[in-house]
């Protein structure tokens, strides 16, 4: 195995031990998410195998974490996403401001959250959205 690849391998390893400490999940938790056994889980995070295809799209879907992010290491760049809420309704820049608020006082230190709980912040945010209208 080359260096290079040897590193790309390493630093997604890393990404996604990352991705999983930062939502609070216990490497059993994370592997059920993937669905693999947690030895096939662990042998992923050491770097000896590499995630599927199938655990990308769930870690998206689950997880909402970009592909990007976990293989390459790379965000959506600051400029993109300002363009992209500049070109969104004033209800759905609402949700964004209020979701953000959220976060920066509830849940700072979760970056990933499971598709569970950001519909529960989802459900808090359109009833705090509901009241606002009414004022």
């Amino acid at each position: 195995m080359g260096e290079k690849n040897l590193k790309d391998r390493l630093d997604t390893a890393a990404r996604i031990r990352k991705i999983r400490e930062t939502a609070g999940l216990t490497q059993e938790a994370f592997a059920e998410i993937l669905g693999i056994s947690l030895s096939g889980y662990k042998k992923i995070e050491n770097a000896e195998n590499q995630i599927s295809l199938s655990g990308l799209r769930k870690l998206n879907r689950m997880l909402q974490v970009s592909t990007d992010y976990i293989l390459l290491g790379e965000h959506e760049q600051p400029n993109i996403v300002w363009d992209q809420i500049m070109n969104c309704s004033d209800s759905d820049k609402m949700f964004l401001m209020i979701k953000l608020l959220f976060y920066f006082t509830k849940t700072k230190d979760s970056i990933f959250y499971h598709k569970k709980e950001q519909g529960n912040i989802d459900k808090a945010v359109h009833l705090i959205m509901e009241e606002l209208n009414k004022i």
